[in-house]
């Protein structure tokens, strides 16, 4: 009974989306080929060349000194480096249609992934321990011989989860987490990634150096990822102060207080100004009319008076 729920609406999924590819069906095509690429279903193993179909359920193999990009339907694009093995598992995609789901495999080796315009939540990379949902991105990925990876975030940001449901956001271009098999690493650059003395870095990431032909203007050169000299990300609260007026105001407080001790403090003295002007004039006008002597009369009249410039009285007053 635990099964009938999900198999009736796998069952709904097949028929109301025509767009499925069953196994076999072709989803997206070859635009690169270098030394030998095979693609194989089942039995049935064929070696891949430039403008060949790449099918739903298939595993395609690049040999070690090889690499290959292919496209697929929705316009999402994968690059392949020397050695990579990437599993082609479900593709359901129609472009009238909101949905879909383009479930693959990161075998082994190094990859990078640009998302296509199928709807985000339809992404699930897998790599061997973890999951990765896309939301708009561009990424590497470099899938070691011990099942562990490395992702090298370009552009967007990216959610991992382990099997035990431990999960992290990254979303700190530039930077790297580690992927293993009960945990995630923290986004940090090149330079602190633990490991990283087990692989060259141009066998982990060979897109830095080498851009794919699909993506050939790199957001990030080499030097920048190594010796982390990429711009740092701003931090949220940095945004708030330079969108949200009233909000910057209140958290700009601290400089003010800073600037009292350390600097002229303008903004000091303009903040006693206008308590002074509502204060300061009226207690100067009582002392005023108490010095002449003037009956009550007057002195409300001249009050009134004084009152009606007191802006003006009191600014050339201060000044002196």
């Amino acid at each position: 009974m635990r099964f009938s729920r999900p198999a009736l609406c796998l069952a709904a999924l097949l028929t109301a989306s025509p767009a499925m590819a069953a196994a076999g069906a072709d989803i997206g095509s070859a635009v690169t080929v270098v030394s030998i690429v095979t693609a194989s279903l089942e039995k049935d193993e064929r070696k891949l060349a430039v403008g060949d179909g790449v099918r739903a359920q298939e595993l395609i193999s690049v040999d070690n000194e090889g690499r290959s990009e292919l496209e697929l339907r929705d316009k999402t694009k994968l690059a392949l480096g020397p050695g990579a093995k990437l599993l082609l598992d479900k593709f359901i995609y129609d472009p009238d249609l909101s949905g879909g789901a383009i479930v693959m495999n990161l075998v082994r080796g190094s990859f990078r992934f640009v998302t296509g315009i199928a709807a985000k939540p339809a992404y699930v990379i897998h790599v061997p321990t973890a999951s990765i949902t896309v939301r708009g991105t561009i990424f590497d990925v470099y899938v070691k011989p011990d099942n562990s990876a490395w992702l090298l975030l370009i552009e967007g940001a990216i959610e991992v989860c382990t099997s035990n449901g431990k999960c992290v956001v990254h979303d700190e271009p530039g930077k790297l987490i580690r992927i293993l098999p009960d945990t995630v690493g923290v986004p940090v650059k090149w330079a602190g990634l633990p490991g990283k003395e087990d692989a060259v870095f141009d066998s982990a990431f060979p897109f830095v150096s080498h851009a794919p032909t699909f993506d050939p203007n790199p957001v990030f050169t080499r030097d920048q990822i190594v010796l982390g000299t990429f711009p740092e990300k701003p931090h949220p609260k940095d945004t708030d102060n330079g969108d949200k007026g009233n909000d910057s105001g209140k958290k700009d407080e601290p400089t003010k207080k800073s600037s009292k001790d350390d600097d002229d403090q303008p903004r000091s003295k303009t903040k006693h100004t206008e308590v002074e002007r509502y204060h300061r004039p009226r207690h100067e006008a009582s002392d005023s009319n108490a010095a002449k002597g003037l009956n009550i009369m007057l002195g409300i009249g001249g009050g009134l008076k004084f009152g009606g410039h007191h802006n003006g009285g009191y600014e050339g007053t201060h000044r002196r």
